[in-house]
């Protein structure tokens, strides 16, 4: 039988090594600490702070399509050379979410966040100083590598502080910034560009990112996670820790640990090992997909319906549309929920309504509103909670990485949208046609979510539930 009472001449561990039981009782996993985090300010002014990129991305990647009218009519071009400008953002955008991504697991989310945000800001607000269109696609080009960069490491370093079980909700409810920021934009240049000029939605963007910079180098933290792989003798893990849970009371000497391990070479590389090659593929596939089908109706959807229902049906039926958007919080809800197979059924469910646009606007302008505003709920809301997956189903030391690079691939797809919307509508395509042809990509979507709930690993399940991970797995 065992007994607690030490033999004659033997002492106990803690007697005989004082300084390893010190070193044990003090170790803090801090995966328990972000699961078991009390509600403080700290959190929510890092969901303000983070609310705050993603409304400065979303005014700022705007800017141009709001203005373009105005330069157009002062340079005297015609509209379409404007098209390589637009398309150089777009290039820009998707480029800064590669190479920022990878900075970020570098150097920090909070580095790569205060450069890519003094960035896109110096060079938005210095676009009105062009003079021609190369000037202004090399000035937009270089803030879209910011604009580019900044929303997914935000995304990033809130993914880090969430608890595991609404990590979805809290990723989508972010978004909202980023809607605030494009639909809010347009508002407030119908009101300063007509007083003041196109040039004055950039100093303003410029101007409003410089102080959004400078209230984020005062206020953002860094990733807590992040620190404990990187920099793991940093005194901001203890203050960050006793931040996230005050009542635990962690003394001077407590060492936080995470179960994951750093790794070095390129980042992106680490997508593809340990099992992650063919969920990282469907992930993009997933993305790249349903951002056909959102930006084929994004851009062209008040253009196809103007002639069936009327401009004014046709602009309200592209802003029911958009404010699907509003309500993709949903879907993160529902992802934290179930996981990634709600998204298989919101992809395939999503062709149902954008197929039916091309009869509903043979009925009248109701019908069509209403399946324009279903499609939105669907493919927009959907979108969004694909790309929240994207930062949930990678470990810390490539969160960056993933987030970013998935943001680069649904940028694919959003220049094949509106790419094929046009050579459908330059051929004469009956416009139920270009619908169900809109349709199919989310049927592909639906697919390739199907398989990654298939792939997904083991790693992944706990990185998007502690609770299901241990069930499953």
């Amino acid at each position: 039988m065992s007994t607690n009472v030490p033999t004659e001449g033997k002492q106990p561990l803690e007697q005989r090594h004082p300084e390893t039981a010190m070193t044990q009782k003090n170790t803090v996993d801090i995966a328990q600490v972000v699961e078991t985090q009390e509600r403080s300010w700290f959190t929510v002014t890092l969901f303000v702070l983070c609310a705050l990129v993603m409304l400065a991305d979303g005014f700022d990647n705007q800017a141009l399509n709001y203005a373009a009218p105005g330069i157009i009519k002062e340079w005297g071009i015609n509209r379409a050379l404007m098209t390589p400008v637009f398309n150089v953002s777009i290039v820009g955008w998707m480029a800064g979410s590669v190479v920022f991504a990878m900075l970020a697991d570098r150097i920090g989310r909070r580095r790569a966040i205060l450069l890519a945000t003094t960035l896109f800001g110096a060079f938005t607000f210095a676009v009105p100083f062009a003079h021609n269109l190369v000037e202004l696609s090399i000035l937009r080009f270089c803030a879209a590598l910011g604009i580019g960069g900044g929303m997914p490491m935000a995304v990033s370093l809130i993914t880090d502080y969430a608890r595991s079980g609404k990590r979805g909700l809290i990723i989508t409810l972010l978004y909202l910034g980023y809607t605030a920021g494009s639909s809010g934009g347009g508002l407030l240049a119908a009101e300063i560009i007509p007083a003041y000029g196109w040039r004055s939605v950039f100093y303003l963007g410029g101007a409003g990112a410089v102080v959004a910079g400078i209230i984020l180098f005062a206020g953002l933290p860094e990733s807590i996670r992040y620190l404990i792989l990187r920099n793991p003798s940093s005194k901001r893990i203890l203050a960050y820790a006793r931040k996230l849970k005050p009542s635990a009371q962690f003394a001077d000497d407590t060492r936080f640990t995470i179960q994951e391990q750093a790794r070095t070479g390129v980042p992106v590389t680490h997508l593809f090992t340990e099992g992650r090659s063919a969920m990282t593929a469907f992930l993009w596939l997933a993305l790249g997909f349903s951002f056909v089908t959102h930006f084929f109706l994004s851009q062209w959807m008040t253009t196809l319906l103007t002639d069936e229902i009327g401009f004014a049906n046709a602009a309200r039926s592209q802003a029911l549309f958009q404010l699907g958007a509003g309500f993709s919080w949903f879907f993160g809800w529902m992802i934290d929920k179930k996981g990634v197979r709600v998204m298989t059924l919101t992809m395939i469910l999503g062709a149902i309504p954008v197929a039916a646009l091309g009869l509903a606007v043979g009925t009248g302008a109701s019908l069509t509103m209403a399946m324009a505003l279903v499609s939105g709920l669907l493919v927009l809301g959907g979108n969004i909670g694909l790309n929240a997956i994207s930062s949930m189903i990678y470990p810390t030391f490539i969160r960056s990485t993933a987030t970013g690079a998935s943001f680069a691939v649904a940028r694919i797809g959003a220049i094949l949208g509106p790419l094929l919307a046009g050579v459908l509508i330059a051929i004469g395509t009956p416009i139920g046609t270009i619908f169900l042809l809109a349709a199919l990509p989310m049927l592909a979507a639906g697919v390739a979510c199907f398989m990654l709930n298939r792939t997904i690993t083991p790693e992944a399940a706990r990185e998007m539930s502690l609770r299901s991970a241990l069930s499953r797995h």
